[in-house]
């Protein structure tokens, strides 16, 4: 296979060790069992030491795109979905500085290369982010809310910059992805209760309030997470709760 020009070689170089750095936080934020961040680590090591700066041929780079495509997607499978979604949002962000930049027109047409590794990466984290999102687990009607509207702005702010690294068909393929995330999550939301602040008389324990609110005590441990409370016999007099089914 033909070698790409020597300035398209160096940026993608350049753009595989940054994006390993990328790979290798993602597997210590994410959520998995220690065995999958190992995984990742390793994935992340051997991208990164080893075959960028043995990238040569446009071989080499999608070599080195699948491997961190795939690298990520294992990760993702392995984590739990109500936590993943943070982390992979903030991996697709951090692959934007990945790539090479230069004022130079010449040297900007040769970094496509490296551009098009970084948004292959963003474009697997995004979708893996939608995935985790639509697999969550959401106790009231805003937090599902809050995450269609996580999807529609992080698809906002790359597909642009997809379609002209990857093609329309990549575009297409992440902008079905998450319409169809956020279909789900609306239909989600219509089945869940808003959160709604309740004002007591008087501070009272997490139980009494849990009993009074749902006739249902045991879920006293709901509320004193989603306040914040330091002990769970003295709730503020007001404090935020998931309304109460009619």
């Amino acid at each position: 296979m033909a070698s790409p020009p020597s300035s398209a070689v160096a940026g993608a170089s350049v753009a595989a060790t940054a994006l390993a750095d990328v790979l290798s936080g993602l597997s210590r934020t994410l959520p998995v069992p220690a065995e999958s961040a190992q995984a990742g680590l390793s994935a992340a090591r051997r991208i990164g030491l080893i075959w960028a700066p043995r990238l040569f041929t446009l071989r080499d780079a999608a070599q080195i795109g699948a491997a961190l495509v795939s690298a990520t997607q294992a990760l993702a499978r392995d984590a739990a979905p109500g936590d993943a979604a943070a982390s992979l949002n903030a991996a697709a962000r951090a692959t934007r500085s990945c790539a090479p930049s230069s004022a130079s027109p010449s040297l900007t047409r040769a970094y496509g290369l490296a551009r098009a590794l970084c948004v292959s990466l963003e474009a697997a984290c995004l979708g893996e982010a939608f995935l985790a999102e639509a697999r969550s687990d959401f106790g009231d009607r805003q937090a599902a809310s809050a995450a269609r509207d996580r999807i529609t702005a992080a698809l906002d702010a790359a597909v642009d910059r997809i379609a002209a690294a990857l093609g329309q068909p990549a575009a297409f393929l992440l902008t079905s992805a998450a319409g169809q995330t956020c279909a789900h999550l609306v239909d989600l939301t219509g089945s869940l209760q808003p959160l709604v602040q309740v004002a007591a008389a008087r501070s009272m324990p997490s139980t009494a309030a849990a009993w009074s609110l749902y006739a249902a005590p045991a879920r006293a441990p709901e509320l004193v997470a989603r306040n914040r409370v330091g002990t769970p016999f003295h709730m503020p007099a007001t404090f935020e709760a998931v309304a109460p089914k009619s």
